[in-house]
């Protein structure tokens, strides 16, 4: 059976890939165990972080704080630009990026939603975290210190809600590791993702980085 092309320009959709995706790529760990400050352990990220595998957890809460959505899986990054999400579960979806384009794969939808990789992320963090960029040219970074065993950074876009979110805290671990991630949106939502099983600076192969649409499933292009 052959694969269905169709064209779409959906901007909910563009919403939820730019932000989804500006966590995937957001989540970046440095590998410094004495680091004075949590700063110092996000600009440590740049020079010392070049692949990551792990396992994560995530939460959604409302802005009443219910949990509304979990979901857990599994992740690969390669700096620049190259992961995968794969999303456990009946409902699972996977995200793909080889540097250039990104795939998102809903097995329960029978559909794949490609589309390029700067035009997914925009300005968002992600792009940022995939290159070299200061992360301060474009976020307020406040050091906000420990609690509950983690040092905790605050990140606001500067130009407000434009990167799919309003605030951004990293937990880092004594190790140097980043360990949680809480996002805030314009609805006050807030997911949580929790990483374990971190492994940095591992080869990964590049197979982990590819992907081709299963025969039959709708290739929705952006």
């Amino acid at each position: 059976m052959q694969q269905r092309h169709r064209v779409v320009n959906k901007s909910k959709r563009l919403g939820f890939f730019g932000r989804l995706l500006g966590l995937v790529i957001l989540f970046g760990w440095a590998s410094v165990a004495n680091a004075a400050s949590g700063i110092e352990m996000l600009h440590h990220f740049f020079q010392s972080t070049h692949t990551i595998t792990a396992r994560f957890s995530q939460e959604v809460a409302n802005h009443d704080g219910q949990i509304v959505k979990k979901a857990s899986g599994n992740l690969w990054i390669s700096r620049p630009g190259q992961f995968r999400w794969d999303y456990s579960g009946a409902n699972g979806q996977t995200i793909v990026s080889n540097g250039s384009k990104v795939w998102l794969y809903e097995p329960a939808l029978q559909q794949v939603t490609v589309q390029p990789l700067g035009k997914a992320l925009g300005s968002t963090p992600a792009a940022l975290i995939a290159g070299n960029d200061d992360l301060s040219q474009r976020f307020d970074i406040s050091d906000l210190g420990s609690k509950n065993q983690l040092h905790w950074l605050l990140l606001r876009p500067k130009n407000g809600q434009d990167q799919g979110f309003t605030s951004l805290r990293l937990g880092f671990n004594r190790a140097g590791i980043l360990q949680e991630m809480r996002m805030e949106d314009a609805f006050q939502q807030e997911t949580v993702l929790h990483f374990t099983h971190i492994e940095i600076n591992h080869a990964i192969p590049a197979k982990e980085f590819q992907f081709s649409a299963p025969a039959g499933v709708d290739v929705l292009s952006q």
